[in-house]
């Protein structure tokens, strides 16, 4: 079960937190300061979960520098194949095409290999940003219920 499920079932036992998920550990800081006043709490709870944020967007950054360098490394290639085939024409001459021929394939190739690589990873990128946002809101609306209860309990 991935991080979105076990948040997912924590949200439905809230009594309980489970340390194995970014929820509980946030609820566990809850129930760890019962007297905490809620201004403080609020605080407590905000630490909480940007302690959670770095470990949900480790892969985000990561697919994201895939993403981007990918293409750039296409066009390296792309430049490298046009210099080669320069180079050919320079020195035969533009009479043989078969000799110009490696040069441009090099340059095709290399481009087509970035995009392939590059467009499933900006997909990748978009899935995995979106996931790490709906569990960081799955945390800020049970953090500000929290929060919530204890105003609440406070007023009382």
């Amino acid at each position: 079960m991935g991080v979105e499920g076990k948040v997912k079932k924590q949200a439905r036992d809230l009594k309980r937190p489970s340390l194995g998920n970014p929820l509980g550990r946030v609820i566990k800081v809850f129930q760890d300061n019962p007297t905490t006043d809620p201004e403080s709490m609020e605080l407590k709870l905000g630490e909480a979960m940007l302690k959670e944020s770095p470990k949900l967007n480790a892969w985000v950054m990561f697919v994201k520098i895939i993403a981007v360098v990918a293409p750039l490394l296409g066009l390296l290639g792309t430049v490298t194949g046009m210099i080669q085939t320069f180079q050919a024409i320079t020195l035969y001459g533009a009479g043989d095409p078969q000799t110009m021929a490696g040069g441009i394939s090099q340059a095709l190739v290399t481009t087509v290999l970035g995009l392939v690589v590059a467009i499933p990873m900006v997909f990748l990128h978009w899935l995995a940003s979106s996931r790490a946002n709906r569990i960081e809101g799955i945390l800020e609306e049970h953090a500000a219920g929290l929060i919530a209860e204890q105003y609440e309990a406070k007023a009382k």
